[in-house]
């Protein structure tokens, strides 16, 4: 058996402490909190409400450097403001990260991996496309008012 001097034997009282105090903090969280996470209402409050799919996704094709995309960036907010309620999803796609896949990814996850074929490296615009069919159904320039880029949406989620 190995000789421990003061100082450890100190430490691996301590350690030992603090583990104990970990374990029982952890076990009195696990008691007052059940089994169920906390906040989760009792099942008689909670409803099954069936989420809305939205008519349209609007994907925002974005970069840094992208001067477009500083142009479209305070008429998107005021889009995304405008049509709160909508049946529509804003998804930017940022593309200032060279090495990065992720919007290639997250195209691929939406189920529209040819988009990202046909437009990889492009930036500074907005694709409308319906949720259903995955056919682009408007784009949004920096060029318009965002008058005109509310008209385009409406028109898209009319569709």
């Amino acid at each position: 058996m190995a000789r421990m001097n003061m100082t450890s034997i100190k430490n691996l009282a301590v350690a030992l402490s603090v583990a104990a105090l970990t374990l029982t903090t952890a076990g009195l969280a696990l008691a007052q909190s059940g089994s169920k996470p906390s906040g989760t209402p009792p099942p008689a409050v909670q409803k099954a409400v069936p989420a809305e799919l939205p008519k349209v996704i609007a994907l925002s094709f974005y970069a840094d450097a992208c001067p477009g995309c500083k142009m479209l960036k305070p008429k998107l907010a005021e889009l995304m403001t405008d049509a709160g309620k909508q049946p529509c999803l804003f998804v930017k796609l940022d593309q200032s990260n060279k090495e990065s896949r992720e919007a290639e990814f997250l195209l691929a996850a939406l189920g529209m991996p040819d988009l990202w074929k046909e437009n990889a490296g492009h930036t500074g615009f907005v694709l409308l496309i319906d949720s259903k069919t995955k056919k682009v159904v408007g784009t949004l320039t920096p060029d318009q008012e965002a008058k005109a880029m509310k008209s385009t949406l409406m028109s898209a989620l009319k569709g």
